[in-house]
């Protein structure tokens, strides 16, 4: 049995709720952890990081504000797995510190979930990736974006051959300056493309079922280098398709914090017999308060009656179903594995100021 698509299903276990820990415990892992401890055939075992303050603050948010029992708390991955037996992990720790998480979770035999971007180089994805693949176990990675019902429109008409090739897409994604600044303590570590263009990195090329070849990238700064951090303000990226497709990518993230949208953006794809014009930026609803307009943006999560809706949901549930059913996720570490070749080949054509090749291995 080739464990890259499919694995044992857990059949009789089926209705055993899978014990579930979370690394990590900023905006992100926090969410997760409230995710899991609300869902019926899930137990919130553990959450782990190396601030235990803010790990115990967590918990005590999820149980006061929740009404989830409150999970335990660990400083490290090691204690809680001495500590408490688990089935799977999601890992929400910064960009740069997915790897050593991720393959000591499958090196213990767990089921992984970890944010997006997978790694910030090729070379830690291999290593995650192959970790799995030794492990016998799924690693999945977040992007979420893809169940977002109007994505998965366009995925079907470009893939059914309803509208024929892509000729060219663009798109522009945006965020407040509050993000650099306050939100990300790391983001000196990172970049507006591994924050922000990973997203649509991957969208586009699961439209168009192709491989990335070739990219080229240019940044703007001073913004943020004002202000003590070593970031790029803007990054354009020009991608070249195997099929000749082309694609161009935009990431900010110095918007005014007085900003409608946290994030804006939006998304253009022309091909051979359709085009679609995505406006993600406001999603129709406009909410007009005492000091301000606000676009609140309902896709990806929101949430009714306490609990969270949206595609985060969609996701993080289909990497239960996956685990149970023993089917290869759909993003998968080794399918998404070109998305990680394109932004570490971004920033190579930052630094050289050239076109740079891409390495990225056949998609499904």
């Amino acid at each position: 049995m080739n464990v890259e698509h499919q694995l044992r299903p857990l059949e009789s276990e089926a209705r055993v709720p899978l014990r579930i820990a979370v690394v990590g415990t900023g905006l992100l892992g926090e969410r997760h952890a409230r995710f899991w401890g609300q869902q019926d055939n899930v137990d919130l075992v553990g959450i782990v990081d190396l601030d235990l303050g803010r790990a115990n603050r967590a918990s005590e948010r999820l149980a006061t504000t929740f009404g989830i029992p409150r999970p335990p708390v660990f400083m490290s991955l090691d204690t809680l797995l001495a500590s408490a037996a688990a089935d799977a992990v999601s890992v929400a720790t910064p960009d740069f510190a997915h790897r050593v998480p991720v393959v000591q979770a499958l090196d213990a035999g767990l089921h992984v979930l970890v944010e997006k971007p997978l790694a910030m180089t090729t070379a830690d994805a291999m290593v995650m990736a192959d970790a799995a693949r030794r492990a016998g176990r799924w690693l999945m990675v977040n992007h979420s974006m893809r169940w977002i019902p109007r994505y998965r429109a366009v995925h079907d008409a470009i893939r059914t051959g309803e509208w024929g090739q892509m000729v060219v897409a663009h798109s522009a994604k945006s965020d407040v300056i509050h993000v650099p600044t306050e939100m990300l303590r790391w983001a000196s570590r990172s970049s507006a493309a591994y924050f922000l263009t990973a997203h649509d990195l991957d969208l586009v090329r699961w439209f168009t079922g192709d491989r990335i070849v070739r990219v080229f990238a240019q940044g703007a700064r001073g913004v943020l280098d004002r202000r003590g951090i070593d970031a790029y303000d803007a990054i354009q990226s020009s991608v070249t398709f195997a099929s000749g497709s082309i694609a161009s990518f935009e990431a900010s993230w110095i918007h005014p914090n007085t900003y409608p949208s946290f994030t804006d953006d939006y998304m253009h794809v022309i091909c051979e017999k359709g085009v679609a014009y995505l406006d993600r930026g406001r999603e129709g609803t406009e909410v007009f308060d005492t000091d301000r307009v606000r676009h609140p943006k309902h896709s990806t999560v929101y949430e009714q009656d306490g609990r969270i809706y949206g595609s985060f949901r969609h996701s993080l549930e289909h990497f239960t179903r996956s685990i149970r059913a023993g089917t290869e996720p759909l993003t998968s570490a080794r399918r998404v594995m070109g998305v990680v070749s394109a932004l570490e080949a971004i920033h190579r054509s930052l630094e050289t100021g050239m076109p740079e090749t891409v390495d990225d291995q056949p998609v499904y």
